[in-house]
């Protein structure tokens, strides 16, 4: 209300002095203001100044970063198919060429005695699959591989260690060709580890080993006028003594080799197609006969 009280005097006193003020009118006028405003006490006035402020915020924000961290996958590599495999190159065995009697040390009675003539007797493993069959039929053990690059074998009886091992075979399909081959698996410790000794259809012979499921060459193929021509019977045999191994075919002695990798296992028969389908082998009469036991 002060405030409104003063600003009205002033203006009364200007309003006199409107009209046309020159000179020392003006100066009187100025003075008397002065004097008036001088006159009022002092005044507390309240003011109200808008500033604009800045305001800092702390803000946290996530930001995705990405991070490549090396990382080692250990994968199981499947092994390949046993059929398909090259034998791998093993050292050179220590050979004889000394002729070694397949029953030297032998018990006469054989632990082993098959004629098929009783399906159950050696607990033979019995299958019918797309690539392959092992049978008895007729008193003989039939197997056949459906497929062209493809092994398929059978196994049982019992497991014994030193023993001469023998069986007839009959190959009839007389498309065998180069390359094809069957016969005995001895000292078979699982399908992945054992020994394997087979005749072809070119008249050769062979030693491998399977370690681990890979096949490792003992005796490459080699030739023996012992072979039989096709669609005639081949008697196979095997001497393991000690880590001496004698080969036999119809009775010859074809050569001794000296490996240690396996002393004792089951037995089994095999057949291995090459170029030719449906390849089918029989065998009968299997015989082994302890050594030294």
């Amino acid at each position: 209300m002060k405030k409104l009280l003063l600003t009205l005097a002033v203006l009364a006193l200007l309003a006199s002095a409107c009209g046309v003020a020159t000179g020392d009118s003006q100066a009187t006028v100025a003075a008397q203001v002065a004097a008036t405003v001088a006159a009022q006490p002092p005044q507390e006035v309240q003011v109200t100044v808008e500033v604009p402020v800045e305001v800092l915020a702390t803000v946290e924000v996530q930001i995705p970063v990405t991070v490549e961290v090396p990382v080692t996958v250990l994968v199981e590599a499947t092994p390949a198919a046993a059929d398909t495999q090259q034998p791998a190159a093993t050292n050179p065995p220590a050979v004889s060429t000394n002729a070694q009697d397949p029953l030297a040390g032998a018990n006469p009675a054989p632990i082993i005695d098959e004629k098929f003539d009783f399906p159950d007797k050696y607990y033979w493993y019995l299958f019918d699959s797309s690539t392959g069959e092992g049978k008895i039929e007729g008193e003989t053990f039939i197997l056949v591989a459906k497929e062209p690059e493809r092994v398929e074998w059978t196994f049982g009886g019992k497991k014994f260690g030193n023993a001469y091992v023998t069986a007839k075979t009959l190959l009839p399909d007389t498309r065998c060709k180069a390359g094809d081959n069957w016969g005995l698996i001895f000292r078979m410790k699982d399908n992945a580890n054992f020994y394997m000794f087979g005749a072809s259809c070119d008249g050769k012979y062979r030693l491998l080993k399977r370690v681990d499921g890979v096949f490792e060459t003992i005796i490459d193929f080699t030739d023996s006028d012992a072979i039989a021509d096709l669609g005639q019977r081949n008697v196979l045999g095997v001497r393991a003594a000690g880590n001496q191994i004698s080969l036999y075919v119809n009775d010859q002695f074809l050569i001794t080799v000296a490996d240690g990798t396996f002393a004792e296992g089951v037995i089994g028969m095999y057949v291995s197609s090459r170029l030719t389908p449906d390849l089918t082998v029989t065998f009968d009469d299997i015989a082994v006969y302890t050594i030294g036991q």
